[in-house]
């Protein structure tokens, strides 16, 4: 069920509506049953492995919580806790990209014995990946390392837990949250906040026009470009590029505050999980601002045990190019998200190695050149493999270096006022982010305005997005892109 679906316009409601209805009592069994409903509205038999990620983490927090068998019973029960939670995220999502990439070793193995046709081609799965499994993944095993730390109390009521795993806005596509923060709001009754619920519209209204308006007027273009990438000239592919970097900022960053919003309705707080990224100073600065739930996951669940930047410069460096060639693995099973991986953490080593020269330059071109190299990284990002980045980069390079003639820009399947309109939305997203960047939340400031003027905005906004939101037959209601992480 996707949030720009009239199914979820019908959901939403009906949801709030027997919530704040219900005696307290109910309210957590009711908010249980409708986000398994909203899950399994994608893939039925999904639920089936939802549940079981939820049952495996609740069992082995407990058991830990319990501390039976001593340190190394413990240290036991939480290794295969881990290794069953993770064994059904490699399984769907890294299970073709390993085998073919071991059996490409062992041909290249035979080929060097002079066997090389002995090996047959890799095996596949042809399986579909369960929307979200990335994120409700982490999410449980953020939960079962933070028992085994005893940072956390284990939690007791398994409806309770389950809740915590399965809430509906944010378990598709994040923000990741800890059990320290989310988990215990299901304790205290909720009850209706007016002033809440209208702070909860004003951020789903932002986030409405950002994948509406703006990250599916960008894939128009985008997708048209990178489908041909080899037929595409090189300025077409840099503006494609660039608008990537916007499509997918919008559509992530539209996501997430669909998600906090429909949360907030319903008295919960979820974490921010963007900050003006394009507002950043350097890739370092950058991942403090970009889905700052994963970052921060990775920093307190790989890069301190790992020893984060309290080794020797070499370790440092080191842990830093690991924890990011992960985090690549983890949006895709791909050599071109590793490959985007290794160069946001190959950025980063040389923020720390240029720190006192950066602080010297302008704060304007700071951020362009960090804006460049994010959009370097986007590239691969965006393209379906590593052969593909490369060709991408090196025909853009062509372009800028050669000054070529430009033939077919305007042939994307977007014409002149379609571009003019994308150029406005991305002006106004930038302006809005470098208020946000200065301390000055718009949304805030319109809401101290008259009652007559705050409903006069929510009015032109929805306006707004219905009449250039991309709509139409050729319209294709796309998932969010981080539904595939």
């Amino acid at each position: 069920m996707l949030f720009n679906s009239f199914k979820y316009l019908v959901f939403l409601p009906v949801l709030l509506l027997f919530y704040f209805v219900l005696p307290l009592k109910l309210r957590n069994w009711w908010l249980l049953v409708c986000s398994y409903f909203f899950y399994m509205s994608w893939n039925a038999a999904h639920g089936i492995l939802l549940f079981a990620c939820t049952a495996v983490s609740y069992t082995g927090a407990r058991l830990l919580q319990r501390d039976g068998g001593g340190a190394k019973g413990r240290k036991l029960a939480f290794a295969l806790t881990l290794c069953a939670l993770f064994t059904p995220l490699v399984f769907y999502k890294y299970s073709n990209f390993l085998l073919q990439n071991a059996f490409r070793a062992l041909r290249i193995f035979a080929g060097l014995a002079g066997k090389g046709g002995t090996i047959p081609a890799a095996p596949s799965f042809d399986v579909a990946l369960p929307v979200g499994i990335s994120f409700f993944s982490f999410q449980a095993v953020g939960y079962v390392i933070d028992v085994y730390r005893r940072n956390i109390a284990a939690e007791r009521n398994f409806f309770r837990y389950a809740l915590f795993v399965s809430f509906f806005p944010q378990l598709v596509a994040g923000p990741i949250e800890r059990s320290g923060t989310l988990l215990r709001q299901f304790d205290a009754p909720k009850r209706f906040d007016f002033d809440r619920a209208k702070d909860a519209v004003f951020l789903m209204l932002w986030g409405y026009f950002l994948k509406m308006v703006l990250a599916d007027r960008a894939a128009i273009f985008v997708d048209s470009a990178y489908a041909q990438p080899y037929e595409t000239e090189g300025m077409t592919m840099l503006f494609a590029t660039v608008f990537f970097a916007f499509q997918i900022y919008g559509d992530f960053y539209g996501y997430s505050l669909i998600a906090k919003g429909s949360a907030k309705l319903l008295g919960f707080d979820l974490m921010d999980n963007f900050k003006s990224p394009y507002c950043a100073l350097n890739v370092q600065d950058f991942w403090r601002r970009w889905h700052i739930s994963l970052s921060t996951w990775f920093r307190d669940y790989v890069y301190f045990p790992l020893g984060g930047s309290r080794c020797s410069a070499v370790r440092t460096s080191l842990n830093i190019m690991l924890v990011m060639a992960l985090s690549g693995l983890w949006h895709g099973a791909g050599w071109h998200f590793v490959a985007w991986g290794l160069l946001h953490g190959f950025l980063q080593l040389a923020d720390r190695a240029t720190a006192g020269i950066q602080k010297k330059l302008p704060v304007l071109l700071r951020r362009l050149a960090t804006f460049f190299w994010v959009c370097v990284g986007w590239c691969f990002f965006r393209s379906p493999s590593l052969k593909v980045a490369l060709h991408t980069l090196k025909s853009i390079g062509s372009f800028i270096a050669e000054h070529k003639q430009v033939h077919d820009f305007f042939y994307m399947k977007l014409d002149w006022t379609e571009l003019k309109l994308l150029y406005v939305c991305i002006a106004l997203l930038l302006a809005v982010d470098a208020l946000n960047n200065r301390g000055v939340c718009v949304r805030r400031e319109i809401q101290k305005c008259s009652a007559v003027a705050q409903i006069l905005a929510v009015a032109a906004g929805v306006v707004f997005i219905v009449a250039v939101g991309v709509w139409g037959g050729t319209y294709n209601a796309a998932d969010f892109i981080y539904f595939q992480f």
